[in-house]
């Protein structure tokens, strides 16, 4: 009876971002199982590789009864129990969590950071804790077809994907978040890659060659990257986006409205404003995030009563403190000089936020983009997109989140919200990239 069980995964490989469809058959009618997905290579960019080490074993798992003919769907079966809750064929996904974590070294070169191009998840159906069938599928950030080179230059770090085909494409910026380094900017720009664009992720702190914190982060490194990219016979020289998200949605914004060859702009929970900058110990550098030119942009203090209140809510276990203290910031600092002059940006803009961000307000902060562009008559596209259940996390589909603190409260809602903001920036760039300037 146990050689009859077969697990059908299609397309039997895939890429991060769509949707696989999972099936077990030739099980017993009504029959109850456990289907666990684990793997031990999952480059998770939900994750800070601060927390999880490269080698983690990931796992999720769910308890399904198969119908009348010994089959299960996972497309429209509901768990039973698990890690995750509604019928969703791509659960077992977006919910694995950390088993074992093996921490690793962080490297500090670029020249040491791999590429994690792809990683391979084994399905396995348990029957009273013994397997009875198993299969392996490899999800691909970017395939063989997808080339990248190192860049080196003065003040810029990063590194290129773009397809084989020496044609022109248009190109894309990417900027992580607040840890600033390239692992997760370099995992979106190699999808981007797979839709058809060239892109480029710069690395704007952490690395050896770059700041060692987020303060006075020099814009140079995106005004070169620019440079750099209109050299490329890969680059439609009139075709360059930025996409950011979190710190990086901040630094985008910015540096859109500082560089004209910018034409399209993507920011992932940002902020408007320009805040302090930070130490490599966290503490506040009283210095800007960013300078551009040797001056320091103008930006919001951290207050020291601001801090204090912040830091007691957090052992208190408020998880909102973070954003509370934003909030606070914004309600009590001087913020007119602080705010990025979105009106100059060359180019659509696409902003997405959260109603339910612990990080930081990125809702209220797109909010007062949305009315400063509509007050300056801003004559290119922008739109706003929120998500009630998302969380600050909203980058690729499928992903999980690790640590558990991080988690949204709602894993489903997350997941789906997570969807529909990717196809959205898809559907964006690509309308950016057909429009003629």
């Amino acid at each position: 009876m146990e050689n009859n069980c077969t697990i059908s995964i299609m397309p039997e490989t895939s890429k991060v971002d769509e949707p696989v469809t999972i099936k077990i058959s030739g099980l017993l009618k009504n029959e109850r199982v456990l289907i666990r997905a684990l793997s031990n290579d999952y480059y998770c960019i939900n994750t800070s590789i601060f927390d999880v080490g490269n080698k983690a074993e990931w796992e999720s798992y769910a308890v399904f009864v198969a119908d009348e003919s010994g089959t299960i769907d996972l497309e429209n079966a509901k768990p039973v129990e698990g890690t995750y809750k509604e019928a969703d064929k791509m659960g077992l996904f977006y919910s694995m969590t950390v088993k074992e974590n093996y921490k690793t070294k962080i490297p500090i070169r670029l020249s040491d950071i791999g590429e994690n191009r792809d990683y391979t998840m084994t399905f396995q159906v348990e029957r009273n804790g013994r397997v009875i069938a198993s299969k392996t599928h490899k999800r691909i950030y970017c395939d063989e077809f997808i080339s990248s080179v190192d860049v080196v230059e003065d003040k810029l770090l990063g590194r290129y994907f773009t397809s084989k085909e020496n044609i022109p494409k248009p190109a894309i910026i990417v900027l992580s978040g607040s840890d600033g380094r390239l692992e997760k900017a370099q995992a979106i720009a190699g999808i981007f890659a797979m839709h058809g664009y060239s892109a480029l992720a710069v690395c704007y702190f952490g690395l050896e060659g770059t700041n060692k914190s987020l303060s006075c982060v020099e814009l140079e490194c995106v005004e070169n990257a620019i440079d750099w990219l209109k050299k490329q016979s890969t680059v439609a020289k009139n075709k360059i986006g930025i996409y950011g998200r979190s710190k990086g949605g901040e630094m985008v914004l910015l540096a859109a409205s500082i560089f004209k060859d910018i034409s399209c702009v993507i920011a992932n929970t940002p902020s408007c404003y320009v805040y302090e900058g930070l130490k490599a110990n966290k503490f506040p550098s009283k210095h800007s995030s960013w300078m551009y030119k040797r001056r320091e942009i103008p930006y919001i203090k951290f207050s020291f009563s601001i801090l204090i209140q912040t830091l007691v809510k957090m052992m208190i276990g408020n998880k909102e403190a973070m954003a509370w203290m934003y909030r606070k910031l914004i309600e009590d600092g001087n913020v007119y000089e602080a705010m990025i002059p979105v009106e100059k940006i060359n180019g659509p803009i696409l902003m997405a936020s959260s109603l339910k961000d612990k990080i930081w307000p990125s809702k209220t902060h797109c909010e007062i983009i949305v009315e400063l562009l509509r007050k300056a008559h801003f004559k290119h596209e922008y739109k706003h997109i929120t998500y009630e259940k998302s969380g600050h996390m909203l980058t690729v589909p499928y992903q999980s989140i690790y640590p558990s603190n991080k988690y949204p409260d709602d894993i489903d809602g997350f997941a789906k919200a997570n969807i529909n903001c990717w196809n959205e920036t898809i559907n964006f760039i690509n309308k950016w990239s057909r429009q003629k300037i």
